[in-house]
């Protein structure tokens, strides 16, 4: 890989993408989207840093796998790929939770934490967050089309109903890799430790970010982990929900740029 420009490149078998030059920054998605919702952190910020995004397994570009994987070591082996030098995680809910548990595993690789609505293990979620507020959530074996649609005009908080274009980018996004609806959890190794007890071993500098219309879970889980890490803030955006970086990017670009420059 050489620096400046784009190149895709496979690491222990995941699909990633690496941009630009500088200190690396490395972007996980959610378990719905793909590395497509980061496009435009990724253009903005590789004017400066050298910016990697992957596909996790079964989702984009990322085919499923035949055994049992770790997200977290996957992560690990983007970072090592990417940059000899500590990076900083960005992961956003799902990819947030293996950002976490891949700076308590391999801390060696990790100079920053950037968590979008974030969950961490350890810590319960409600009945309301696991029923969506008792909405006929589609299951894995319904129509592909049903789970789309629930997605991306039915969920409130997932991508806000006030942001149709962020709710067409990810209804493109599914249409194109469907396979982001059924992901090979049974399949996934990740530690059944808490996360949560184990806050207090993160010593980077740490960002949180939520948006303002996201579930109230979300919202516990950030208050959870910003009081876990010392130093750790919290900027709640506006006017968005689960995906900031999809529903307001050039506010969640600006909160970005401005944590990396002041940590610098």
């Amino acid at each position: 890989m050489e620096d400046g420009g784009s190149a895709r490149f496979v690491a222990d078998g995941v699909h990633a993408e690496v941009a630009g030059s500088g200190p690396p920054v490395v972007f996980t998605h959610d378990a719905l989207s793909h590395s497509g919702s980061w496009d435009a952190q990724f253009e903005a910020l590789a004017a400066g840093y050298r910016v990697a995004r992957w596909d996790r397994r079964g989702y984009g570009r990322t085919p499923r796998p035949t055994g049992p994987y770790s997200s977290s070591a996957d992560l690990a082996a983007v970072v090592r790929a990417v940059s000899p030098e500590p990076a900083t995680l960005v992961g956003c809910s799902f990819g947030g939770l293996i950002t976490l548990w891949c700076a308590l595993e391999h801390p060696e690789l990790v100079g920053r934490l950037v968590l979008i609505g974030s969950l961490v293990s350890g810590l319960s979620l409600s009945e309301h967050f696991l029923t969506r507020g008792g909405r006929d959530i589609p299951t894995h074996d319904d129509p592909v089309p049903e789970q789309i649609a629930y997605w991306t005009e039915t969920d409130p908080w997932f991508v806000a109903p006030s942001n149709p274009a962020a709710r067409q980018r990810l209804r493109e996004m599914l249409d194109n890799s469907p396979g982001n609806l059924t992901p090979p959890m049974e399949l996934e190794r990740m530690s059944q430790e808490s996360a949560l007890a184990r806050l207090g071993e993160i010593t980077v500098p740490t960002l949180l970010i939520v948006g303002d219309l996201d579930h109230p879970d979300v919202h516990a889980h950030a208050g959870a982990i910003e009081g876990g890490i010392a130093g750790a803030q919290r900027v709640v955006l506006g006017g968005c929900g689960h995906l900031p970086q999809l529903e307001t990017p050039a506010a969640c670009t600006t909160v970005l740029r401005e944590f990396l420059d002041e940590t610098a």
